[in-house]
């Protein structure tokens, strides 16, 4: 009975802390922004309890392991058992609509004058406090590792407004090449509705704003 107690409880743990840092990972958008209103209550009455729990878990199943468990630490597995399975759903369904409120919008794909590059704007519009625009850069060659995804400091609620379609005659940002092959200078444009000029590492994936 023992046996079986450890390893429901085992994989309830696993189940759950995988869960825990998918959900984790997906709501901050890879650490790149603070979690929501949905995902912050979330982690304060599921995350933390079920990590903390998770934790001692472990400890007493490596302390336990070679023995057999005496009917407290039986009905103890048990309890943390269901409590684990309870948090896991919860992790879902707040990914599920968190992840659900992102809406993401860009311009038409772009070449380079040199034509060693392909790139477009993107607008992240999350919620009012981690909206953000990044610049994605692609090797012309079209190489899985030859994109970038490069964060620029113009939050989307300094746009005024933004001017689209329908077609390809548009675009939000004019990128350029420069006397030196490394560097690219990145032009906002009017349809964009704020104008901003930028100077872009691509290698390095950085920038600085020319004033």
């Amino acid at each position: 009975m023992s046996t079986w107690i450890k390893l429901m409880w085992i994989a309830a743990s696993f189940i759950n802390l995988s869960v825990f840092i998918w959900f984790l990972i997906g709501a901050t958008s890879n650490f790149q922004k603070s979690l929501d209103l949905i995902g912050l209550p979330i982690m304060l009455f599921y995350g933390i309890p079920s990590l903390i729990i998770n934790i001692i878990s472990i400890v007493i199943l490596i302390k336990k392991w070679n023995s057999q468990l005496s009917a407290s630490i039986m009905i103890l597995g048990v309890v943390f058992i269901f409590l684990l399975l309870y948090c896991t759903p919860a992790f879902i369904n707040a990914l599920q609509h968190s992840g659900g409120r992102e809406k993401v919008e860009s311009d038409p794909v772009r070449y380079t004058s040199d034509q060693k590059y392909q790139y477009n704007i993107e607008l992240m519009k999350a919620s009012k406090n981690s909206n953000q625009i990044n610049l994605v850069v692609r090797e012309v060659s079209g190489s899985a590792t030859g994109v970038k995804a490069i964060q620029l400091d113009l939050d989307t609620n300094e746009i005024k407004s933004t001017i689209s379609g329908p077609g390809s005659n548009w675009q939000w940002a004019i990128l350029e090449p420069t006397t030196i092959p490394a560097l690219y200078k990145l032009s906002t444009t009017e349809s964009l509705g704020v104008k901003k000029v930028y100077m872009i590492d691509i290698g390095a994936g950085s920038w600085e704003e020319i004033k």
